[in-house]
This record gives C-alpha cells, structure tokens and sequence, in this order.
C-alpha cells in the first residue's frame, strides 16, 4: 500500500456502491447473507443512517449485524469515528462493524478499531496498486494492456509489533473481507 495516502476522488454514490458490491460478492461460507444500502436502524438513543449493513446467521440461526460506514474524508480517520461507529453498534444491538474511508486511518484509529473487532480498509484507485523499481515504489500509469481494476481496498490491521499490515481487496480479491466474516462470526 502506498505510504502517502491520498484522498480518492470518488462520489459518494460510486463509493457506496462499490462498497457494497465488494461485501456482496464476500458470502462465501456465511448462511443467509445479506447486504443491505442505507439502513435506517433505531437505537436506545434513536435513529441512524446506516451507509451498508451486512446480516448473516451463525449457530443454528444466531443473526449477526454488521454496520458499515463509508467516510470520504480528506485526512486520514481519527479514533473518534471508531469510538461513534462502536457507540452505534451498542446502541442497535449490532454485534460488529467496518470503516471504509477513501483518505486511510490515523495509527491510533487501526489499533482502537482492531481492538474492538472493527476492521478498516482504505479505498484508493486501482493504478495505485502498480509499481516499478525503476520508479523508486510510486504508482506509475499501467500499460494499456494491464487490467486495473478502478478501485481497491486495502484491509489495513496492526501485526504484534505495532506495524501496519495490509491485504488487497478488489473485484476478484476479496478474500480478507470474508476471512474477516468468518473469524468474526463467533462473538
């Protein structure tokens, strides 16, 4: 992933939808999946916007919630949005949740949210994936015959020494999105 995170020039309907149509395509394994697009849900404290929300059914029936944001910001997200996000899955009775954001996470986000089961992935365009030595790791402009996908994801966590890892997601990658349903299935 590339160092410097640069905000992705994106809609917000372009980001929704491709949001959504990665965690549609990643039900491999999960029993009733479904995907959901701005989910009006009450809470103890009332009603909120849910960008996407993923449902899917674990031990004979038990129905998982997941709330999903997705925040175009230009600065990477701070722990606050984490702290908000958690705060709506208490309040709905949801069980896990997910930060998508176009412009990465602060250091301190990715540790609260991997803490509490959040996962986050940052959005960015496909040509960032494509790099040369000779370019010294900076995205270069792909060849006409190299297929880019238009956008990607990285699904960003902390290893046990405190530094960041990440896993492709794209429209044949989605393997770290239903990795990450599967091992949070449980709780």
């Amino acid at each position: 992933m590339p160092r410097d995170i640069q905000s992705v020039d994106i809609t917000p309907e372009q980001f929704e939808s491709q949001v959504l149509g990665w965690l549609k395509a990643s039900k491999d394994g999960l029993r009733c999946f479904n995907v959901t697009h701005r989910q009006m849900l009450k809470g103890d404290s009332g009603e909120y916007e849910i960008d996407v929300m993923a449902e899917f059914e674990v031990l004979g029936g038990a129905l998982i919630k997941v709330l999903v944001e997705c925040k175009r910001h230009k600065n990477p997200i701070k722990r606050d949005v984490i702290v908000i996000l958690e705060s709506k899955i208490r309040d709905t009775d949801a069980h896990k949740g997910m930060v998508f954001s176009t412009s990465g996470f602060q250091k301190g986000a990715i540790k609260y949210a991997q803490k509490r089961g959040i996962a986050t992935i940052t959005v960015q365009h496909g040509h960032t994936n494509l790099f040369t030595k000779a370019e010294g790791s900076r995205p270069v402009t792909p060849p006409p015959w190299v297929k880019v996908p238009e956008y990607i994801g990285w699904f960003i966590t902390l290893n046990d020494a405190g530094n960041q890892s990440t896993s492709l997601i794209d429209d044949e990658r989605k393997d770290p999105l239903i990795e990450w349903f599967s091992t949070h299935s449980e709780s």
